[in-house]
C-alpha cells in the first residue's frame, strides 16, 4: 500500500517548484527556444545562406589540402586548424581559420567556406561575432544558448548550476504530481491527461502537468547533459575517476608540457592525413572525412567514417604534427566504462545519437520547456491575482 504524504512536506514542495520554477523561467525559455533551433542549425543556417552554404559542383573536386594553401595563402596571418576532406552534394565545404601566432590578435573570420568543385572562396564570417544578421544569426543563436555570451569563466558554472537546479526542480515536479489518496495508480493516471470539460486556467494547469510528465524523461537528460557539458570536467569527472579508469587523449597527456613552450609544427596535413588512413584501414574504418589541428599541442585529430564498426560517432587517429608519429586512435563508446559514459553527454544533448528522430526529440525538448516555463508563469500569475 503506498503511504499518504503528509501536507506539510507537499506544501514544502510546491513552494521550492514555484520558486525554482519563476527564477529559472527566462533562462528556460531562452534555452528551450534556441535549443529547438540549433538542433537543425545546418538545415537553417543554409536555408538563410544559400549563397554561403550551398554550391552545385560536380567531380573531379579540388583537393581540400590544395584549398588549404590557398587559404593561408591569401592571408598569411590565418592557419587553417579544421578542413572537411569528405564533401557533400549541393554543399560548401567548410574550413576553420585561426591566428598563426596568438600575438596577430583575432582575425575578422574564423569559418571559410568554399566550392568544392573549383576551391572558389564564397565567403567567410565569424562564427561567435555578436551579430544578428543573415550571416551570423544561427552562430548568435548557438552562443546564446552556449554561454549567453557570458565570459567562459562565468558562463560554465552559471549555467551548470542553472541546469543543475532545473534537474531538481524536475524530480520535485514529479513528486508533486504523485496522489496523495490511495488507490494510487488511479489517482497518478489523472495526472497524464488533458480534461476535456475544463475552465481555460484547469487547461493550462494540465498541460502544464501532463507535458512535463509525458516528457519527463527527455527533460530530465537535457537537463543533466546540459549541467556536464558545462561544468562535468569539473565535477562528474573526477567522480567517474574515482570508480573507473580514464583514458588520457594524447593532447590531454601532451598539453601540461606544451604549456610553457609550445611545439613547433612541421607535418602539413595531407601527409598526416596519409600517415592516419594506413592505421585506419587496419582497423577497419572508412574515408577520411576531416582533419583539425591543436596548435598549442601540434597534434592533428583525423576523423574516418566508422567502416564496418557500423559505429554512431567518428572515431579518429591522433597524429604527432612534431614528427609525423602515431599516436593513437579513439573510437567512441570503447575503453573503460568511464571512457564511454563521458561518450554519450554530447550526443544525447544534441540527439546526434538518434539521428533525425534524435535531433526532432531535441527540438520538441526545448519547445515543451518554453511551454512548461509559460505555462507556469501563466499559473503562478492566476494565483498571485486571486483575492
Amino acid at each position: 500500500m503506498t503511504p499518504v504524504r503528509p501536507a506539510g512536506g507537499r506544501a514544502l514542495l510546491a513552494r521550492l517548484h514555484r520558486t525554482a520554477g519563476l527564477a529559472l523561467a527566462f533562462f528556460l525559455i531562452v534555452a528551450g527556444a534556441t535549443g529547438a533551433l540549433i538542433a537543425f542549425t545546418t538545415e537553417i543556417d543554409s536555408w538563410l545562406n544559400p549563397d554561403l552554404r550551398g554550391a552545385e559542383w560536380s567531380e573531379p573536386a579540388v583537393s581540400p589540402f590544395a584549398v588549404v594553401e590557398r587559404i593561408e595563402a591569401a592571408d598569411p596571418r590565418g592557419r587553417v586548424t579544421f578542413a572537411q576532406l569528405r564533401y557533400e552534394p549541393g554543399r560548401a565545404a567548410l574550413f576553420f581559420v585561426k591566428p598563426r601566432r596568438p600575438g596577430d590578435g583575432p582575425l575578422a573570420y574564423n569559418q571559410v567556406y568554399v566550392d568544392p568543385g573549383d576551391g572558389t572562396v564564397l565567403g567567410r564570417r565569424r562564427w561567435g561575432a555578436f551579430a544578428v544578421d543573415r550571416r551570423h544569426l544561427v552562430p548568435w543563436i548557438y552562443e546564446i544558448h552556449y554561454s549567453l555570451f557570458l565570459p567562459e569563466a562565468l558562463s560554465g558554472w552559471f549555467l551548470g548550476l542553472l541546469a543543475a537546479a532545473w534537474a531538481v526542480d524536475c524530480v520535485v515536479g514529479l513528486l508533486l504530481t504523485l496522489p496523495q489518496r490511495r488507490p494510487f495508480w488511479r489517482g497518478w493516471s489523472r495526472a497524464w491527461i488533458l480534461k476535456r470539460q475544463a475552465s481555460s486556467h484547469r487547461r493550462t494547469v494540465d498541460l502544464h502537468r501532463a507535458g512535463g510528465l509525458w516528457c519527463w524523461g527527455l527533460l530530465l537528460m537535457m537537463a543533466l547533459t546540459g549541467f556536464y557539458l558545462r561544468v562535468g570536467d569539473d565535477t562528474v569527472r573526477p567522480l567517474l575517476a574515482a570508480l573507473s579508469s580514464i583514458t588520457p587523449t594524447p593532447i590531454e597527456l601532451r598539453e601540461a608540457e606544451a604549456a610553457d613552450a609550445p611545439p613547433e609544427l612541421r607535418l602539413d596535413m595531407a601527409a598526416a592525413v596519409a600517415r592516419a588512413a594506413a592505421l585506419a584501414a587496419a582497423r577497419g574504418w572508412g574515408e577520411a572525412t576531416a582533419i583539425s589541428l591543436d596548435p598549442e599541442t601540434a597534434i592533428y585529430v583525423v576523423s574516418f567514417l566508422p567502416g564496418t564498426d557500423r559505429g554512431i560517432a567518428a572515431p579518429s587517429v591522433f597524429v604527432d604534427g612534431t614528427n609525423g608519429a602515431l599516436l593513437g586512435s579513439r573510437r567512441p563508446f570503447s575503453g573503460t566504462f568511464a571512457d564511454r559514459v563521458l561518450d554519450l553527454p554530447r550526443l544525447l544533448h544534441g540527439g546526434k545519437i538518434a539521428g533525425l528522430p534524435g535531433r526532432i526529440a531535441v527540438a520538441a525538448a526545448g519547445l515543451v520547456t518554453v511551454a512548461l516555463a509559460l505555462t507556469g508563469i501563466a499559473i503562478w500569475w492566476r494565483k498571485r491575482r486571486r483575492p
